[in-house]
């Protein structure tokens, strides 16, 4: 603050400083608007109706040791009060999505609902009966979240579901972090999601956001076209979806993460691999355009920032040399090294021409590989323990999702009901499936002493 400024601020009367703090929030909300990532949910949900679609919906198991309820729905409260992305509802002038604007209250609770769950069955019953009901954007809240003592005393269920406008995966675990976070310590700082959002309009008018502008042009040039459906795609559907779930146990996910060791890149490159592999074998053709998930938190103090940051840009597969998974695993390092240094430019901007009907203009298929919960976690001294519930509804035309864990790796094909047969998807499943496996019994034979070179 300049000194003028001070001294002109010092000399307002009561009067005049009442009549400037009315109108600072005024001119705050002016300035605000959606970020190309809120502004596709926006328009997802004015097109597929009242029905949620992009919705968290987690259902958190809490076993092993007596959990305080009561302590839980005050942490839940006081995050919901400190991250303004909680705080905040949409104001929409318009049915496709023009003039709509965030509005941040100064209090907005949560709901949260006590309640008793026998077993997993009901708490999972309960949290999808949580996201299938429509959500007030205008008034809120946004953040529902029940409370839910189990069949004995040391279980409890914490189930949280949360518009994706507000809300993402990484949001997820801060808000565990706080509820896991000892009594003796205070909670971390707060940082606003607008910052957030205004740091990133700023960066896309830079050197360095122009520079990536060019480089997504470039990658998604001439791209394929997308994936085979069994139903014709139209104007795009209302995605209703369904999941076909798959386990591959700790044999696998080690092979394949030695592999990708092996060829200097990471498991996430090894599993996408896989994924190539399956997807090019449905398509017909190893040219394929991928989807995924990217936290959007390379920009410096976004790590603490609750709200939807996620990014979700194409990564175009086409070289597999050999064909060989150690072949395709340094061909999806490659790309998504490549991909790095340009992360945090908007998939949603990356092409002006449709590829796709729908709520995606770019993206019919997409990879998940979320290792976030892969640490072990204690809240009140109960082990944690998460699971990301099917809701029925399909973000994309598929969506292939990898967890993997100490004991394996677990996952999901989601599809869209309205394109896919799910005798189809459980053939995607399978041939993913027994990939992976040829991927580690490969990967094994490389081994030294095992067959590959010493």
């Amino acid at each position: 603050m300049t000194a003028d400024l001070t001294a002109r601020l010092a000399a307002l009367t009561p009067e005049q400083r009442a009549l400037l703090r009315a109108r600072l929030p005024e001119a705050r909300r002016a300035t605000q608007q959606l970020t190309p990532s809120q502004l596709r949910l926006w328009r997802t949900r004015q097109w597929v109706g009242e029905r949620p679609v992009d919705v968290v919906c987690q259902a958190v198991h809490l076993t092993g040791a007596p959990v305080d309820l009561d302590l839980l729905a005050e942490r839940v409260r006081g995050f919901a009060a400190a991250h303004e992305a909680l705080r905040t509802t949409f104001d929409g002038t318009a049915a496709d999505g023009t003039g709509v604007r965030p509005v941040v209250r100064e209090e907005l609770p949560p709901r949260l609902v006590r309640t008793r769950c026998a077993g997993a069955d009901a708490a999972h019953a309960l949290a999808r009966e949580l996201a299938a009901e429509p959500f007030d954007l205008t008034h809120g809240p946004l953040l529902r979240v029940a409370l839910a003592e189990g069949a004995t005393a040391d279980e409890a269920w914490l189930l949280v579901v949360v518009p994706n406008l507000v809300f993402d995966a990484w949001s997820f675990e801060l808000l565990l972090d706080e509820l896991a976070r000892p009594a003796d310590t205070d909670p971390p700082a707060a940082p606003p999601f607008r910052d957030a959002a205004r740091d990133q309009r700023g960066w896309l008018a830079s050197a360095a956001g122009r520079a990536a502008a060019a480089h997504w042009a470039s990658e998604v040039a001439d791209a394929p076209p997308p994936l085979p459906a069994d139903r014709p795609r139209s104007a795009g559907t209302a995605r209703t979806g369904a999941r076909v779930d798959f386990a591959l146990s700790g044999t696998v996910s080690d092979g394949i993460l030695a592999a990708a060791q092996r060829a200097a890149t990471t498991a996430y490159a090894g599993w996408l691999a896989v994924a190539w592999a399956a997807l090019a074998e449905h398509g017909g053709r190893d040219d394929v355009l991928l989807g995924t998930f990217t936290a959007g938190r390379d920009r410096p103090g976004s790590t603490d920032v609750v709200g939807y940051l996620l990014n979700v840009l194409p990564v175009r597969l086409r070289d597999a040399g050999d064909g060989s998974h150690a072949a395709r695993t340094r061909a999806a390092g490659a790309a998504t090294r490549a991909q790095l240094a340009h992360a945090a430019y908007p998939g949603e901007l990356i092409t002006e021409r449709r590829r796709v009907p729908g709520t995606h203009p770019l993206l019919d298929a997409v990879f998940v590989f979320d290792n976030l919960g892969e640490a072990t976690r204690e809240i009140q001294g109960a082990r944690v323990t998460t699971a990301d519930l099917d809701k029925g509804t399909a973000r994309y035309d598929l969506t292939l999702a990898v967890y993997p864990g100490p004991d394996g790796a677990q996952g999901w094909l989601e599809y869209d009901t309205e394109l896919y047969e799910e005798g189809t998807a459980r053939r995607i499943v399978e041939r993913f499936t027994a990939l992976a496996e040829q991927a580690a019994e490969e990967a094994a034979r490389a081994e030294p002493g095992k067959g590959g070179p010493a």
